[in-house]
């Protein structure tokens, strides 16, 4: 397993208090109770939504909101340039005025997003992290939780600006 989806895999333990298992071809499986198994990250996390007393106070429209978040984290984000170039471009819009994705609170979905651009972050300049400040800003507020973080190394930002040889007029 990925480092990312070891970190997901051990906060979704924490948060639900069970040991998650995994399939033939090594996706988590939760065992819900009653028989009932659930399979994948996304799935784990939206099962999460609806019984985590850590996420029991979300409204429904933040329920709905959170898990639009999930899917986006697990089919938007990828490793090809100009799709992260365009996720983080997005990202940095939407949380320009927001601290977390969802409510007023760290939720399930911060997570996922957090795991799933860890590598991207990994990899940009102190440049490209300043050009999209509030993701950094969310993304660097976010890592400082070791119990999201998990076994993921820490991210490097700056706190003053990257000066780039431009004038700003």
């Amino acid at each position: 397993m990925a480092a990312p989806m070891v970190a997901t895999v051990g906060y979704f333990q924490a948060v639900c208090g069970k040991q998650l298992k995994t399939n033939k071809s090594k996706d988590p499986i939760l065992d819900a109770g009653n028989g009932k198994k659930i399979s994948g990250l996304s799935n784990i996390a939206k099962h999460l939504l609806r019984v985590s007393d850590d996420f029991k106070n979300l409204s429904l429209e933040e329920r709905i909101a959170a898990e639009q978040w999930i899917e986006y984290a697990r089919t938007e984000v990828s490793t090809d340039k100009e799709a992260v170039r365009m996720v983080l471009k997005e990202l940095n819009a939407y949380l320009q005025d927001k601290v977390f994705f969802v409510a007023d609170r760290l939720t399930v979905a911060d997570v996922f997003m957090f795991h799933s651009l860890h590598a991207v972050f990994a990899r940009l300049t102190f440049q490209e992290k300043e050009k999209h400040i509030n993701v950094s800003r969310w993304f660097s507020n976010i890592q400082r939780e070791q119990a999201v973080r998990q076994n993921l190394s820490g991210v490097t930002f700056l706190r003053t600006p990257v000066y780039d040889g431009v004038a700003a007029h």
